[in-house]
């Protein structure tokens, strides 16, 4: 694979991880979905990175899906190929390209188009940062899909009901202004301030302590999109108790009596 169509660069405890295939919209290929894999596995456990930064290369384009005209996964001619050779059609593993089961933070800052299967990568994400030119959408209805990756069970319960059913059934990509409305993006703001403002939120992350930031995001997804009230809350308890048995939760006292910033190491 051209290594180049998805680059992984670590600066600090912030990883970035770019599409980077501007000339066709930063679509994603077969080799590519294989590289994210690999990427969001680095992410899980290098104990350098807190952090993961998601963006897409040019300013058209997050990320407009799979490319179903080069047999991507997910594409009506991965399917043929699969089908004709006798391999299993009817599994859910084609989003093994998303950040799933990754406790660690990860943002989409989100430039341009963010459809299909761009739009389940940035819905996988934990916060969305969007340009003002951004244009979000599943794209699915009129290209004949469903949509995948999550999209239809992450908008239902990220959005009211009416307007998740309206982006599923409509399919028509919607200005980053009006999902800032309903919360599905976390920020707006104008397309030379996108990096750097991704780049902020995950410097502020990083100065919460790690453990901490990773039970609670846990505690969350898990909790409250799997599980029954009383569950999630007996989930919730099992980690603020494996808290107290760290290093950081003593630092944070520490720090927090001596009126300093904490130094938080992971442990």
């Amino acid at each position: 694979m051209p290594t180049d169509d998805v680059l992984f660069e670590r600066e600090g405890r912030v990883a970035t991880i770019t599409l980077n295939r501007p000339e066709k919209l930063n679509a994603l290929t077969g080799e590519m979905m294989g590289r994210l894999h690999d990427c969001w596995e680095e992410v899980r456990r290098n104990d350098q990175i807190w952090v993961a930064i998601l963006t897409g290369a040019g300013d058209r384009a997050f990320c407009t899906g799979r490319d179903l005209m080069a047999a991507a996964p997910g594409g009506p001619e991965y399917h043929r190929i699969r089908k004709e050779h006798g391999l299993p059609t009817d599994d859910d593993g084609l989003d093994f390209f998303l950040p799933l089961n990754l406790w660690k933070p990860v943002i989409a800052a989100i430039n341009g188009y963010c459809l299909a299967g761009g739009f389940a990568l940035a819905l996988a994400c934990d916060i969305r940062i969007a340009s003002e030119t951004a244009r979000l959408g599943t794209a699915s209805s009129r290209r004949g899909l469903v949509a995948g990756g999550g999209q239809t069970q992450r908008l239902i319960r990220y959005l009211p009901f009416g307007i998740a059913m309206e982006m599923l059934l409509y399919s028509d990509a919607i200005e980053a202004k009006r999902l800032l409305h309903f919360g599905l993006v976390n920020a707006v703001v104008p397309p030379e301030s996108l990096q750097v403002t991704a780049r902020e939120w995950a410097e502020r992350l990083c100065e919460m302590a790690p453990l901490a930031v990773r039970a609670t995001k846990e505690a969350a997804y898990r909790g409250g999109l799997e599980m029954t009230f009383e569950e999630g809350r007996k989930l919730e308890a099992q980690h603020y108790n494996r808290m107290l048995e760290t290093e950081d939760v003593l630092e944070g006292a520490r720090a927090f009596a001596e009126r300093r910033t904490p130094n938080y190491r992971g442990r």
